[in-house]
């Protein structure tokens, strides 16, 4: 659920997220990534306060060159993303979750 995804979001990134729509800059992504495959993600090209799409575009690009980099085949439709709805947003964190489930160490 919407709840729990948040919940583990939060707790495995130590955040403080209120809304799905709130990780639609890739931030959470990258990170989330990093963690599963470490230094893969230069993450001090992240903007963890991004605000326009064209800053969320760059941190996808960010994250699709790390899913390139460790053989993630994902397509990730980044012009939905970030447009921040909450169903996007959501499939995408499942899709995520379910990623790092299988593949944490």
């Amino acid at each position: 659920s919407r709840g729990e995804l948040l919940e583990w979001i939060n707790t495995t990134l130590n955040m403080h997220l209120h809304k799905i729509e709130e990780t639609a800059s890739g931030a959470v992504a990258c990170q989330i990534i990093d963690m599963l495959y470490p230094d893969t993600v230069p993450l001090q090209r992240v903007n963890f306060v991004a605000k326009d799409a064209y800053e969320y575009t760059k941190n996808y690009k960010i994250l699709q060159s790390a899913c390139l980099k460790n053989g993630i085949q994902k397509n990730i439709d980044v012009d939905r993303l970030i447009k921040g709805r909450p169903q996007d947003n959501l499939e995408f964190m499942q899709w995520l979750k379910q990623y790092f489930d299988k593949h944490r160490p």
